[in-house]
């Protein structure tokens, strides 16, 4: 299968390593480590075995890898407006496009470019860091939880072919019919967890839970978002706020990926983490007021406000 990665950064160049490392082609799109990387590959050092790609096709532009069977969307949300730009020169009939992007709303821009019964999304479970251009670090996780944008059972059928596809790339792999179904488990953590190291300035898991308080605070906002996802028909899985607050207390000195991007300067994903989920907690008259304060100090800590 021919494969282009959208945004290969972290995540997207593990996961498309790991495809690579399978056998199908894989076309690389990403801006500042593309030179690198094509000069010396892509290496993977990971918990569930290490990847090298000494051969890279890694390039800069869409245009420049052309159509692709699947197109996996890995960049950050906050160049979701570039999707009618960069969608089109890897697309043919019957593209199939997945979006492994944190957070809501994905799926349904994409669909604007893309038809809507081809697009997917990939709930994943992961923890990656680019150590240097080309060095990727896998420290934990992997898993992917796949749905359709359409749910139907034709699209709940397209998804079980994309989890089978990435299991034979030794990824843990399931499929569901709902979006939802899937998106508010790792909400569970992204929005306390990615928001609290955010709104502290940056810092990562382990000196987060140092922080008097802020424990409680994190897991009081788990069960805002589980009782969120209760009222709007989709229950998170039982017991998954203590597997949450066990995992990340277990993690190390992580720094979640909104922190990371706050340290640096970059654009924070601030509405697809937690804007448009708290939206849909609004339909339903859910009361979140841990998690509407998160919000607050985050948007102050942006200059959103």
């Amino acid at each position: 299968m021919r494969i282009a990665i959208l945004g290969a950064g972290a995540i997207g160049s593990y996961y498309g390593a790991r495809l690579a490392e399978a056998g199908h082609e894989v076309c690389f799109i990403m801006r500042s480590a593309c030179e690198t990387v094509k000069e010396r590959g892509l290496s993977i050092t990971s918990v569930d075995g290490d990847v090298r790609l000494p051969r890279v096709h890694a390039v800069r532009k869409p245009a420049e890898c052309g159509p692709a069977d699947l197109v996996v969307v890995a960049w950050k949300t906050c160049c979701n407006d570039l999707f009618p730009a960069a969608l089109p020169p890897l697309l043919h009939e019957g593209t199939r496009v997945l979006t492994l992007q944190n957070g809501m709303g994905n799926v349904e821009l994409i669909g604007r470019v893309a038809p809507e019964n081809c697009v997917y999304m990939g709930l994943c479970f992961v923890c990656c860091m680019v150590k240097e251009p080309g060095c990727i670090t896998h420290l934990e996780g992997g898993d992917i939880q796949f749905a359709p944008l359409t749910p139907t059972e034709e699209g709940l059928r397209g998804a079980q072919e994309l989890a089978e596809l990435f299991s034979r790339a030794k990824i843990r792999t399931s499929a569901f019919k709902f979006t939802e179904q899937v998106l508010w488990s790792k909400l569970t953590w992204n929005i306390p967890f990615n928001g609290l190291c955010l709104a502290h300035g940056g810092i990562n898991v382990v000196e987060l839970f140092a922080m008097p308080g802020q424990q409680e605070r994190a897991r009081g906002i788990i069960d805002e978002v589980c009782l969120t996802a209760k009222m709007r028909g989709y229950p998170t899985p039982e017991g998954i706020a203590d597997k949450q607050m066990y995992r990340t207390a277990h993690m190390g000195p992580f720094v979640p990926s909104s922190a990371v991007d706050y340290n640096l300067g970059r654009p924070v994903e601030y509405e697809a983490i937690w804007g448009e989920p708290l939206r849909r907690a609004k339909e339903v008259n859910a009361p979140v007021p841990l998690w509407e304060e998160l919000c607050r100090d985050i948007r102050e800590r942006l200059g959103m406000d």
